[in-house]
């Protein structure tokens, strides 16, 4: 099996990395009440997505930004009134400031950092499995594993009358 070179290997990583993190563009949703609607979280017991609720405060919210769409209201300020009324647990995703930012930022350092380890380890074990063909046919094992100057096969038949011999005294 070849083994990729390391600059390949760090190309293929960064590439597996923005893809799995790449934002996939949504379609716009016409509706501008729906836009903030489906950012909200009911307040009430339900927590349904604000545009998918049908309880009474759930409706009471959309018919609230709707009529304030109506009015000319924007984003911000519809969204601003809605969280100093509820509270900011409405809100379908933290604002990525202050101590929220890290809600945002670890998941992907977190996923970054398992990548690596794995790699790592993976990289590791690779190594230690690594096997070199001897002059007698027989394959040895790189580094570790087996006793210096025997064969996998001698080490094989070892192996198995010392668990042959385990098994004996078990039973008795």
């Amino acid at each position: 099996m070849p083994r990729l070179m390391p600059r390949r290997s760090a190309t293929l990583l960064a590439i597996v990395f923005l893809l799995g993190t790449a934002p996939f563009s949504e379609a716009k949703p016409r509706d501008p009440a729906h836009a903030i609607t489906s950012q909200l979280i009911c307040p009430c017991s339900c927590g349904e997505v604000l545009s998918g609720c049908t309880c009474e405060t759930g409706k009471t919210m959309q018919g609230y930004v709707e009529n304030a769409i109506k009015q000319g209201k924007g984003k911000d300020q519809i969204v601003g009134a809605l969280v100093a009324r509820y509270g900011e647990v409405i809100r379908g995703a933290p604002k990525p400031e202050g101590f929220n930012l890290l809600v945002w930022v670890l998941p992907f350092a977190a996923t970054l950092a398992g990548f690596a380890i794995a790699f790592l380890v993976l990289r590791r074990m690779v190594r230690r499995r690594a096997v070199i063909p001897t002059s007698q046919g027989a394959l040895v094992a790189d580094r570790g594993g087996l006793s210096p100057g025997r064969t996998l096969e001698d080490d094989l038949e070892a192996l198995r009358a010392r668990a042959e011999a385990e098994l004996r005294r078990m039973r008795e």
